[in-house]
């Protein structure tokens, strides 16, 4: 496989659906057949990958690599094994990828709730580079240049105070840290 070509779950009817049986692979003759998760889950790194992704669903593939220090190659060839494999799906959401442990209806709906759980990190950051670039503002001023509503974005606006990356006086928001925060507010929101 050449290059950053994207990684797709083979088994999934479109970039954003969970596979139509997750766990199990069908043949060229048509029948379905377990996966020997077992065997697949023996290599070490790939279990460990495997194990991240069940801590933390939907986590990015440079997040993945990066946590489980590996090389980009090791994690694109580990993943794509668990993906042909049925044992993870991706989804494509923003531009990024977002990979989850495919399994029973409750880790789907284990994976569904992380799947929110991303939207708002990065609409939190969406915001905090739009507050930034602007200097000082209003929620209703942020939320009109996002296309949100200004509920949400004085909402995420409090959140990036309490971690002080932002001040806020008479409704009025200003940015209180540098670029380099704000490529950690991905960081910081992992621990929250």
């Amino acid at each position: 496989m050449q290059g950053n070509t994207p990684i797709r779950h083979p088994d999934s009817s479109g970039p954003n659906k969970a596979p139509a049986n997750p766990g199990h692979r069908t043949t060229r003759s048509g029948l379905s057949r377990g996966l020997g998760t077992r065997q697949q889950l023996e290599q070490a790194t790939r279990r460990r990958l495997y194990e991240h992704l069940l801590l933390l669903p939907g986590d990015h593939f440079r997040s993945i690599a990066r946590s489980l220090r590996v090389g980009v190659g090791t994690a694109r060839h580990h993943l794509q094994v668990l993906m042909r494999d049925g044992l993870v799906y991706e989804r494509k959401t923003d531009g990024r990828s977002r990979y989850y442990v495919a399994g029973d209806p409750e880790q789907l709906a284990k994976n569904d709730l992380f799947g929110k759980h991303w939207g708002f990190r990065d609409l939190r950051l969406r915001i905090w580079n739009a507050l930034n670039r602007s200097g000082e503002s209003t929620a209703t001023r942020i939320a009109s240049v996002l296309g949100i509503t200004r509920q949400l974005a004085a909402y995420h606006l409090g959140r990036l105070e309490e971690k002080g990356l932002v001040s806020s006086q008479d409704r009025r928001y200003r940015a209180t840290r540098s670029s380099a925060a704000a490529e950690r507010i991905d960081e910081t929101e992992r621990n929250s």
